[in-house]
């Protein structure tokens, strides 16, 4: 019988254990030569632009140009190369768009210094451009958008390198140069006069996506500021009055951009990799192939094959070979499933508004999904089994399934999500849905009722973890250097980006191609894997779940977000001895050698705010604890010092007029379709922060905040999407001209939802605006005309009865009322609401004998008894 935890070398025949085919080999990696040399050993220029924006044209520019448009003040380079530095700044001769420097002039003139200050010794034949989000700057050149735009990809709002680097003919350009003084150039047999250029943004290799500020400290190169008697908005006023300090400014965001960008080449260098990546996502997965000793043996692990086929080579006119790596033909068969059962993280709010003064705490477990990847094994795929039994998806394994589900009616967090579109996943106490078997592992132990459609589970072949070599690297790197320095949160980035490449591809995302001017579809990593990703993310789907579940039924739970959730309750309180808590904890101390707990307390307040998903502020700070902070997509203004602070009066003072700043930097497409600067579009948008409902709200309540009252209210799930779909709908519709704050607000919501259910089902045409209580005058005015429901008087007149109203606060037309006689009396079409049953108790204290129950929609005995409670009151 085949041993499966060997493998055979593709060459040799030497089979190799796959315990050594997982053991991180960064010395001994083998790098296949490309035509860009190492990184290493091409020289690095930073190049930074100031500019600033014109509000209106000027004599001194065009007649025609654009107030939106930039005036470009300078353009400054930094090389590195060797050790050794050169600076360089330009000015172009005018504010006009044409009187822009091009690219190519620019790039001569910085090579001649450098080789005039020895920093070079001849023009190089291959460098590296970074910026730090280099969209804006690298388009401030003359005509840009034509020499760039087939060289640039797009990628997270900026731009860098494509498949092919950029070339500048350097003799042309010098032939055609002002300078001077020129140099000499040399012929290729001693110097190259083509340079071949790779652009990157070091924006998208700063862990977090780190601001310049930042990656400055990481390097020990902290950015210049502005002195206050200039800003940001005008540096023309700087550069005209302070020239030497605006020319210090400007070359630091240059040279902070370079020597990052050499501190990352670094790091590539000292673990084998050669070409520096575009983003850390890519350093990370470069980092992990690389652990490995064979290409085949990653290719094998993901469910990949090596196919051979012919294509024309046009440079040599004939017909040439090339290797690609495609899905194995068995991983592919149930791909389909997995896919659509890779789902994002559980983000959900369980309440609205204020919480009680306690202690509330916010934890997380470590390392999640890091700690998840370390289950994930090669998959036996020809050894896929299906099953309707829902007990065989239980446990350590790799299952999916399409499901039907009913939690009981009082299950308090069910754990099975439901993607409900836009407005993202949704868990319901029933419907239909494809999910892991983590998650219907918790879903079977609350008691839900399964059904499975179609499903799979798919073994392991061994035992090997695919991904524990590659982490563990990661942690020993991060525990080797001092915390929060440059390395360990690179090392931190790494290990955390990893899991998002075994995703890239799977949801069809766009991207928009410079190259075509239209959209393409984002492709896949070189490690993704429908399976893997399914996996990882249902595990902490389900650990979160498990554990919220886990939650003491008198403690509250306020929210949860990816890894973490609040709670009032203690660690203590909570079990944490389920299987998905198991299963999470021995995965976890795979690579934690202090066998730490698996779930931690990171921050804590008093009294917390939750507004909707990802959107909780501290309205109390607990002593020690660090403030919890979730602003839900609101920009604060930018010199806005307390963040929290401002977000708490913005919540508590917000009105239906109430609008945030939406200002945006123009798209990458809307810069090359038209050709524009980058410019910021100023804008603004109405404030929304009401609860989302993805959980339906009861209980409401008034909670001081600060002396403030708020309303606050606890919640209980949909009993489908479609219920939850339903009620966001009217809830949006009623929010247009009301926000949520006060009972007050709560009963017209309450009214506004129990009329607008009750015309779907009477079919009844109403009035703008109309309430319950106006429904039921109408309807009683009716009544009374066409003596019927026990009203078989006639002392009021149709003055009178339009009087009798007029008095307790409704307008009635005397015409409406001798109308009323034909008017159509639609029965069951009242909704019972508190509007509806005060003007009720009102209208029996002076009409005894009025039959309502028929006009009211579903009228049950408790809503007698509601009633009689009112009268007695």
């Amino acid at each position: 019988m085949t041993n499966t935890n060997t493998k055979a070398h593709p060459k040799t025949g030497e089979r190799k254990s796959k315990e050594r085919l997982l053991q991180p080999k960064f010395e001994k990696k083998i790098i296949i030569p490309t035509r860009f040399p190492k990184a290493a050993a091409v020289p690095v220029i930073g190049i930074d632009c100031e500019y600033y924006r014109k509000p209106d044209p000027t004599p001194e520019t065009d007649s025609d140009t654009d107030p939106k448009e930039n005036i470009i003040l300078s353009y400054q380079f930094f090389l590195i190369y060797n050790g050794k530095t050169t600076k360089l700044i330009l000015y172009p001769p005018s504010p006009r768009k044409r009187d822009r420097l091009r690219f190519d002039r620019c790039l001569v003139r910085l090579f001649d210094k450098a080789i005039e200050q020895k920093s070079l010794a001849s023009y190089p034949e291959h460098v590296i451009i970074c910026g730090h989000f280099l969209r804006a700057d690298i388009f401030n050149f003359n005509n840009a958008f034509k020499e760039f735009g087939a060289h640039l990809d797009p990628l997270r709002k900026t731009v860098l390198s494509g498949a092919d680097p950029y070339g500048v003919d350097l003799e042309a350009v010098h032939t055609t140069s002002v300078d001077k003084a020129p140099i000499k150039i040399y012929d290729r047999s001693r110097n190259a006069k083509f340079v071949q250029i790779r652009f990157f943004d070091t924006m998208l290799l700063a862990p977090n996506g780190r601001g310049l500020a930042d990656i400055g400290e990481l390097v020990g190169l902290p950015k210049l500021a502005i002195p206050d008697t200039y800003s940001i908005e005008r540096m023309d006023e700087y550069l005209r009055k302070d020239k030497p300090g605006f020319e210090a400014y400007a070359m630091r965001d240059a040279e902070i951009t370079a020597k990052y960008m050499v501190r990352i080449i670094e790091i590539c260098s000292s673990i084998n990799i050669h070409q520096a990546p575009k983003t850390i996502g890519g350093l990370a997965v470069k980092a992990f192939i690389n652990s490995l000793p064979e290409p085949a043996a990653y290719q094998s692990l993901f469910g990949f094959k090596e196919v051979t086929r012919e294509i024309w080579d046009k440079d040599r006119a004939r017909p040439r070979t090339i290797k690609q790596c495609t899905p194995a033909p068995e991983r592919e068969v149930l791909e389909n499933i997995a896919t659509l059962s890779y789902h994002g993280g559980r983000n959900e709010s369980f309440m609205m508004g204020p919480t009680t003064v306690d202690i509330w705490n916010d934890y997380d477990a470590p390392s999640c999904y890091t700690a998840c990847q370390l289950g994930i094994r090669e998959l036996d795929y020809a050894q896929a089994k299906l099953s309707r039994n829902v007990e065989d998806y239980f446990g350590d394994c790799c299952s999916m399934a399409n499901v039907k589900f009913r939690f009981p009616d009082d299950t308090r967090f069910p754990s099975i999500p439901v993607h409900a579109g836009e407005r993202g996943l949704v868990y319901p106490l029933s419907g239909e849905t494809f999910c892991t078997g983590h998650e219907l592992e918790v879903a079977y132990r609350s008691g839900a009722q399964i059904e499975i459609i179609i499903g799979f589970i798919i073994p392991w072949l061994d035992d090997v973890r695919i991904f524990e070599p590659y982490m563990s690297w990661i942690r020993e790197e991060r525990t080797s250097v001092e915390k929060g320095c440059f390395e360990e949160l690179l090392y931190k980035e790494m290990g955390n980006s990893l899991y998002g490449k075994l995703a890239q591809g799977l949801r069809g995302k766009s991207v928009f191609d410079i190259g075509s001017g239209l959209s393409k579809t984002l492709p896949p990593s070189r490690i993704t894997n429908p399976y893997y990703a399914a996996y990882v993310t249902g595990l902490a789907r389900a650990l979160m779940s498990e554990m919220i579940n886990a939650v003491p039924s008198n403690k509250s739970v306020v929210s949860v977000t990816t890894d973490g959730f609040l709670t009032n309750a203690t660690i203590d309180e909570i079990d944490l001895d389920g299987p998905i808590c198991q299963r999470f904890r021995d995965l976890f101390h795979r690579i934690d050698k202090n066998q730490g707990p698996i779930l931690e307390r990171k921050h804590g307040a008093e009294q917390l705010i939750n507004m909707k998903t990802r959107g909780q502020l501290t309205a109390k700070k607990h002593d020690g604890s660090k403030e919890v902070l979730a602003k839900a997509g609101v920009k604060p203004p930018y010199l806005t010092k307390d963040h929290n602070a401002f977000m708490v009066e913005l919540y508590l003072n917000r009105t239906p007029e109430s609008r945030t700043d939406s200002s945006h930097l123009i798209s990458t497409r809307e810069m090359f379709m038209g050709r524009r600067d980058l410019i910021n579009i100023t804008a603004d948008q109405r404030l929304n922060l009401e609860f989302d409902w993805k959980r339906k709200l009861q209980e409401p309540r008034m909670i001081d905040v600060n002396g403030y009252p708020h309303i606050s209210c606890e919640s209980v799930p949909h009993d489908s999407v479609e219920e939850m779909l339903a009620q966001r709908v009217r809830f949006d519709n009623w929010r247009g001209r009301n926000c949520l704050k006060n009972l007050e607000d709560w009963a017209s919501f309450e009214d506004f939802d129990a009329m607008s259910r009750c015309l779907n089902s009477t079919g009844l045409r109403v009035k703008a605006n109309e309430t319950s209580d106006q429904l039921l005058v109408r309807m009683f005015i009716r009544c009374y005309a066409q003596k019927c429901l026990g009203l078989t008087s006639t002392e009021f007149t149709a003055k009178a009865l339009a009087g009798y109203f007029a008095d307790k606060g409704y307008s009635i037309n005397q015409n409406t009322v001798r109308g009323a006689k034909k008017a159509k009396l639609v029965l069951e079409s009242v909704p019972v609401t508190p509007r509806s049953l005060n003007l009720l108790v009102t209208l029996l204290n002076d009409f005894p004998r009025f039959e309502y129950q028929s006009l009211f929609n579903n009228w049950l005995d408790k809503d007698e008894t509601t009633l009689n409670g009112l009268i007695m009151s």
